[in-house]
């Protein structure tokens, strides 16, 4: 996709037929409300969710729009929230994808996976994570790595994603207090809707310029995820914080439900 600089320049396939996607993420409070308001509140499919912290899957279908019946989105969480446990904790991994197999029929392997992380500098390794968006660029199929999977990182958190919604200007935030400034600001994720998920894709689209960047291609996202990831690592360097940005749009983007006009 090109980066496109106005809303009015994308849309929204409200129904367009994703089929069955998995989402895992990283923690068990602020993904799970925002995946949910984004698929279930603002697109209305059918959203199931499955924590670390819960033994059963909770599926809500009540606000399920006519002809989004086929389209289901999943999102569980993995067991810890360093990085290196997407390929390393291959027991429990196992045993959440054998439920997956038995609750819904899905062979996670064919299917699209989404991987949301935070870029945690302090607990997830540099090389780790280098490695990880290399080969995890694809979220049907990865020819480098033994599963199948798209990495999408948040600099330094997913709490950028609910900014980017809501406030074009600001690029970093000092000491990287990211959550305390959403609370001060009151963002809401209930807030988050139609409209601000386009402006969320505008303010990622202009980041992305700020890197020399002028468009993209989602079927293999670890060029583009290499480049950020590098150009933030320098960032952070030189001032002890990263720049807010969130790969989190990346899925509406990579399942066409957002498109250029």
């Amino acid at each position: 996709m090109e980066c496109l600089d106005t809303t009015s320049s994308l849309k929204i396939n409200y129904k367009r037929n994703i089929g069955t996607v998995v989402v895992a993420v990283e923690g068990s409070k602020d993904e799970f409300k925002i995946l949910k308001q984004i698929f279930r509140n603002v697109l209305h499919y059918r959203y199931i969710e499955k924590s670390r912290n819960k033994k059963n899957f909770k599926d809500y279908d009540e606000f399920v729009m006519k002809g989004n019946e086929n389209s289901k989105v999943i999102v569980i969480n993995l067991k810890n929230s360093n990085i290196k446990d997407i390929q390393d904790d291959s027991e429990y991994k196992d045993e959440l994808f054998k439920l997956l197999y038995i609750k819904y029929d899905i062979d996670i392997k064919n299917i699209p996976l989404y991987i949301i992380w935070d870029r945690d500098k302090k607990s997830n390794s540099k090389t780790i994570t280098k490695e990880l968006i290399k080969t995890l660029g694809n979220a049907y199929e990865n020819k480098n790595a033994n599963m199948n999977g798209l990495l999408l990182l948040s600099y330094p958190s997913i709490e950028s994603f609910i900014i980017e919604n809501f406030d074009q200007r600001i690029k970093t935030i000092g000491n990287n207090n990211i959550k305390e400034y959403v609370s001060d600001y009151l963002y809401y994720i209930d807030d988050i809707s139609n409209h601000t998920l386009l402006k969320s894709v505008v303010k990622f689209h202009k980041n992305l310029r700020e890197f020399g960047i002028i468009g993209y291609d989602t079927s293999d996202c670890s060029e583009l995820g290499l480049k950020i990831f590098e150009e933030e690592e320098q960032i952070y360097n030189k001032k002890g914080y990263y720049q807010l940005l969130s790969f989190v749009v990346v899925i509406l983007i990579d399942l066409n439900i957002i498109t250029e006009r």
